[in-house]
């Protein structure tokens, strides 16, 4: 399980116009739900989001017992990450048991109200998450109408590359597509997860962002991996990839069981978004760098 929350946490945060009275599929996932008025369908995430007030939806899905996952959602453990709990029960959602949440975080001089709804089963966990800025407080009903909307269809398209706008190459390494988390592509050196080797996530920023120093802001998003604060950086250099440009950073690091491991982060900035490729690996460290290296030059937007 430890293992699982520490990937889940490198993990940062194509209908045109959506009906409020129809269920819309969301990419990359089995699920539809019935977005708000004013919500499209997301290109960086799988969910929906409305521009206009900085609102989303998100899915995630999460291989591990339900049971577990819901149960770390503590005011403790969310303190540690920045928010605040502000109401946690136990509620029916279509004939079974789930979680719903209220938390609240602050972010880019902004606060953020969050709703979410989760459930699953022994083997995975379905978190559905509303985010709204407090300055939009009014659409708070119809955040959480539209969350336990959500319905499961078997026949559903689910094609993870087709939910993405981005495309690497593994095919000269070892490394394996492992999972698809709500926008990000899991690839891992053995083809599991969690794993004990080498793993690579390529993300997508959720929300736009005005302008910024890219190099302080590079090094402060490796600062924000899982024990990120203990990373020590080594290189900062810039970087080029896909007419994209950006930063690569290479550090020394630890890994979810405190044993050395190097870390390889690259983002690249297009306009108001930007993209994250990692690469962390405790075994074989200067080998799979030059992977990371390797498939990170790849990168392509579709």
């Amino acid at each position: 399980m430890k293992k699982i929350l520490f990937i889940l946490t490198l993990l940062v945060f194509c209908f045109e116009n959506t009906n409020a009275q129809k269920h819309v599929s969301v990419l990359g996932t089995k699920f539809s739900l019935i977005p708000p008025d004013g919500f499209t369908s997301a290109s960086n995430f799988s969910g929906f989001q409305n521009a206009e007030n900085g609102s989303s939806i998100m899915i995630t899905e999460i291989p591990s017992s339900y049971f577990i996952v819901s149960k770390g959602f503590t005011a403790e453990a969310l303190k540690t990450k920045g928010m605040i709990l502000k109401l946690k029960e136990k509620v029916d959602f279509k004939g079974k048991e789930a979680t719903f949440l209220q938390v609240s975080q602050a972010a880019y001089g902004t606060t953020y109200l969050k709703q979410i709804l989760m459930f699953g089963d022994e083997n995975k966990t379905i978190m559905i998450n509303g985010i709204y800025p407090d300055s939009s407080k009014e659409i708070e009903s119809e955040i959480k109408k539209s969350l336990f909307s959500t319905i499961y269809n078997d026949n559903q398209n689910d094609n993870p590359f087709d939910a993405v706008k981005f495309s690497i190459d593994i095919k000269e390494t070892d490394y394996k597509f492992v999972k698809y988390l709500s926008g990000s592509l899991l690839y891992s050196e053995d083809g599991n997860l969690p794993t004990d080797k080498g793993i690579f996530i390529v993300s997508t920023s959720v929300g736009k962002f005005s302008e910024f120093n890219h190099k302080q802001h590079s090094i402060e998003r490796l600062k924000k991996l899982p024990n990120g604060e203990l990373s020590k950086i080594k290189e900062v250099n810039p970087i080029v990839i896909d007419n994209l440009n950006g930063f690569e950073i290479i550090a020394n690091g630890k890994n979810a069981d405190s044993q050395d491991e190097i870390v390889y982060q690259v983002i690249l900035y297009n306009k108001s978004e930007y993209y994250i490729l990692v690469g962390q690996a405790s075994n074989d460290q200067i080998q799979n760098l030059e992977i990371f290296k390797k498939i990170a030059k790849t990168f392509k937007l579709k």
